[in-house]
């Protein structure tokens, strides 16, 4: 029979780290890629590349992530699999930010990220 034993306890799982924000475990710290849905071609004629764009949640129903220009214009909303996790990033007082990546006539490519 073998025993086990010896005092080597390097089998034992090890605690997750807790995300800090600012850290890559912070679950808002979202930078991701996407293109604007129903998109707003007049909007759109005043933007360009680079061109940033705040990320607004509106309550509806249906609730929507919408790309406002400073003045309060919407160029369009988005879709993203992290819809939920940065609608509750936005509802506990997280901001985002959208870049303008490319535009190529109505079709508007952004980065989401945390501002």
């Amino acid at each position: 029979m073998s025993g086990g034993g010896g005092g080597d306890e390097t089998w034992r799982k090890q605690p997750k780290p807790t995300g800090n924000p600012g850290t890559p475990n912070d679950p808002c710290a979202i930078d991701e890629i996407t293109t604007l849905n129903s998109p707003n071609r007049s909007v759109l004629a005043t933007l360009g590349v680079g061109h940033i764009l705040n990320l607004v949640l509106e309550l509806g129903p249906p609730r929507r992530l919408l790309a406002r220009t400073v003045s309060g214009q919407t160029a369009g909303s988005i879709t993203s699999p992290s819809l939920p996790q940065i609608i509750g990033c936005i509802q506990s007082g997280v901001s985002y930010q959208l870049e303008v990546l490319t535009l190529r006539g109505a079709v508007c490519q952004v980065r989401i990220s945390k501002s």
